[in-house]
């Protein structure tokens, strides 16, 4: 199983919390599949697949890569391989990462 777990900032007004939950659900229904957000907690997301659904949650992820508005406001973002834990990693630290 494959997670993409997304916390935002708790200061986030909940009319924004709103649009960007749209934006992250936007970003996983891909023209790779579409993962659901399976979080109850409305400063959470999370995208969880398999493997046949490994290629929806990258694309998504590289979707909200662009979406400079949406990461302003990410508190944490974890990338989450079960079968394979040694491929976790701290998205966010990732996307500072420079490349030359």
């Amino acid at each position: 199983m494959y997670s993409s777990i997304i916390e935002i900032k708790k200061n986030v007004s909940k009319d924004r919390l709103i649009k960007l939950r749209k934006v992250a659900e936007k970003a996983f229904s891909n023209r790779a599949g579409s993962v659901k957000n399976t979080s109850s907690d409305p400063y959470r997301f999370e995208f969880r697949g398999d493997e046949g659904k490994f290629g929806c949650l990258e694309v998504g992820m590289l979707e909200l890569e662009d979406e400079h508005d949406f990461l302003g406001q990410v508190h944490s973002w974890y990338w989450i391989d079960d079968e394979n834990p040694g491929e976790n990693c701290d998205i966010l630290k990732v996307l500072a990462m420079p490349i030359y």
